[in-house]
């Protein structure tokens, strides 16, 4: 996306001219608050604003903020988010999902520079296991229902993920980890950029020989990921941009299954070593073109891009399924900006469409192979007005033509006003559609999991508002907001104890979120901050039982320092999970819930710069050797050490 009014060459050079280690471009004179309200955020509108107009609640990490904490899995970082709730099912690489305010982890929108990434075959929920940090350098995340601007999938919110801009000449990067449970990772970045072209390659192999999935036997789980990574930007003219980005995924994960043999036996319903793999390759692309006319005030965009998606699921050293899903979206969209000075208009229109695309294969259940394919257009709109840099309003209108559901509109609207004594109001309204999935509607194991045809999509009203303090000068920031959403035809699986088979089903009512977020980040010295959040959740179903892996409180603090005239650096966080309800399936006991009990995880990085070009580090996770569960039945790692080099050619 253009991100200014000036040419697109001036503005590659100013990115250019940002440190690729920093989380943000300001002087160093500038108070914090002064800093983060005039970042720019990309996701929360068609057209990148900054920070002081966007009416939704947003966070952003930047580069220098996860080059700070030195995890290697993009889901460590999002523990932080206020609102987040991430699980993992045992060990890394295993399934990892992140809900947003209540809503499930299908409800989450993932972009990878600007490529929607959600998996088209399986109910176009993104894995967050196969997220790693290397080359990462921005996160935002958008909560609240955003489907008037990215349409289906986006109920609880949208996580955009963009990788570090090259710097100015030719440079290379590498990075070698080694530590506990037998991890490795190894990755190397090769890049470049000039006044109107840059690119840059990057390749990362992480392998971990695990620890057992299962939490009662002791076979460890491995898991390898290999990620291949390439971005060109290019300004064309001084008026025409161009992107190519293409990603390759690889991953192969050893798993352990639920007991679910019959006659049941003592280990029904809990993990149980078995010799399982799931294997999976992620393909995504885009080609982008970007245009600015009449000096800058009116914007054309258009886009390309697809997303493949193939996992093969061996059970006894036997294949026994394969599926497919690819997306393929096409968008177009012009921005026309009027007016100047203490009044800025921006007027957007655009349509974009969209074909999915699904297969499955069963080597043992013929009746379970299937091919399937859906298409979507649709139109999209927004308006947005800034006023003098302290108002800002937006509204957003979508409109979706479906071929297997009902059209759909949904809306969304957002203020922002900052007040001279430092205080920011923020408030949002929007709506969210969550369309089924293709194994919802079709099924895909005929004698145990039954398709539902007839489901409709799920759809969610939300509203939000905070306040936002600066204080001590613009040293401390402190943003509160409350949120509500109700969540109507959330889907379900209905289990039949009689046939031992499994449907999904819209269910009727309301199901309810609401809860209050709170964020505070401080300078506490030249060298030294804190960043901070606090989650309050109340996530029910209609029948008002506790939506489970939903913690009602979460907190998390980090501190951040220099010091060794900023050559060594200390990164220490904390992280707190309430009790949480999660499902289990033993017939023996009369409950079909379990409560898991609270934890909380302390995790530190130091590192040093030995010079310029070389820094070591180490990263300790879990140091207090916590015992936890995140998912019943699932094992989680104790502590673990790791040491690292990063070097710059």
């Amino acid at each position: 996306m253009i991100e200014s009014r000036s040419s697109i060459g001036a503005a590659l050079s100013v990115a250019f001219a940002c440190s690729a280690f920093s989380s943000h471009c300001a002087a160093a004179d500038t108070s914090l608050a002064e800093t983060r309200w005039e970042e720019v955020v990309v996701i929360g509108s068609h057209v990148p604003r900054p920070a002081r107009e966007v009416g939704s609640a947003v966070t952003v990490f930047g580069a220098e903020d996860i080059a700070a904490r030195k995890v290697a899995l993009g889901s460590e970082l999002l523990r932080e988010v206020p609102g987040v709730a991430v699980s993992r099912s045992g060990q890394v690489g295993n399934l990892t999902q992140v809900r947003i305010r209540g809503a499930e982890g299908n409800h989450t929108l993932v972009l990878v520079d600007g490529i929607e990434v959600n998996d088209p075959a399986f109910g176009s929920e993104f894995d967050f296991a196969n997220l790693l940090t290397y080359d990462l350098g921005r996160v935002e995340v958008l909560r609240g229902p955003q489907s008037a601007l990215y349409g289906s999938d986006a109920i609880g919110g949208v996580v955009s993920l963009t990788t570090r801009r090259p710097e100015p000449g030719l440079a290379a990067r590498a990075e070698a980890v080694a530590g506990s449970f037998g991890t490795t990772q190894l990755g190397a970045t090769l890049g470049g950029g000039a006044d109107r072209l840059s690119g840059a390659v990057s390749a990362v192999r992480y392998d971990s020989d695990g620890i057992s999935a299962s939490a009662i036997h002791p076979e460890k789980d491995g898991y390898e990921n290999a990620t291949l990574h390439a971005r060109l930007d290019a300004a064309l003219t001084p008026q025409f941009a161009a992107r190519a980005v293409l990603r390759q995924v690889d991953n192969r994960v050893e798993t352990d299954r639920e007991d679910f043999a019959f006659p049941p036996g003592p280990t029904e319903g809990l993990i149980i070593d078995t010799d399982d793999v799931k294997e999976s390759s992620q393909l995504y692309g885009l080609l982008a073109l970007d245009a600015e006319l009449l000096d800058g005030r009116w914007l054309h965009r258009a886009a390309y891009g697809f997303t493949r998606a193939e996992t093969d699921v061996i059970e006894d050293r036997r294949e026994v399924s394969t599926s497919r899903g690819e997306r393929r979206k096409l968008e177009y969209s012009t921005t026309l900006r009027l007016g100047g000075g203490d009044a800025e208009h921006a007027l957007t229109a655009g349509m974009q469409h969209e074909v999915l695309d699904f297969s499955n294969r069963s080597v043992s259940l013929p009746a379970a192979n299937q091919r399937r394919e859906d298409e979507q257009t649709s139109l999209v709109a927004e308006y947005a007005l800034s006023l003098a840099g302290r108002a800002a309003v937006s509204a957003s209108l979508r409109r979706d033509y479906n071929d297997l559901f009902d059209d759909a509109t949904t809306a969304r609207v957002t203020g922002s006003y900052l007040l001279a004594s430092g205080t920011r109001v923020h408030a949002s309204f929007g709506e969210g559609i969550t369309n089924p999935g293709f194994y919802e509607l079709f099924g895909f194991i005929p004698d145990s999991f039954r398709g539902n045809p007839d489901l409709e999509p799920e759809r969610s009203v939300s509203w939000d508002a905070g306040v936002e303090q600066s204080l001590l000068q613009g040293r401390l920031l402190v943003d509160a907001t409350y949120f509500r959403a109700d969540l109507e035809d959330e889907i379900a699986t209905v289990f039949d104890f009689a046939t031992f088979s499994s449907t999904v089903v819209n269910q009727r009512g309301e199901s309810e979120r609401q809860g209050v977020e709170v964020t505070v980040e401080a300078e506490l010295h030249p060298r030294w901050s804190l960043f901070g959040t606090y989650t309050h959740l109340d996530a029910t179903e209609p029948d008002g039982s506790r939506e489970v892996r939903r913690p009602r409180h979460a907190a998390s603090l980090n501190v951040d320092g220099r010091f060794l005239d900023g050559r060594a650096r200390l990164n220490i966080g904390v992280l707190f999970n309430g009790a949480r309800d999660d499902l289990e399936f033993v017939s023996a006991t009369p409950e079909s819930r379990v409560r898991l009990d609270r934890y909380t995880l302390v995790n530190g990085a130091l590192s040093y710069d030995v010079d310029e070009r070389v820094q070591i580090f180490l990263r300790g996770e879990n140091l207090l050797d916590e015992e936890y569960t995140e998912v019943f039945g699932y094992r989680t790692p104790g502590a673990a050490g790791y040491v690292g080099v990063r070097a710059r050619l």
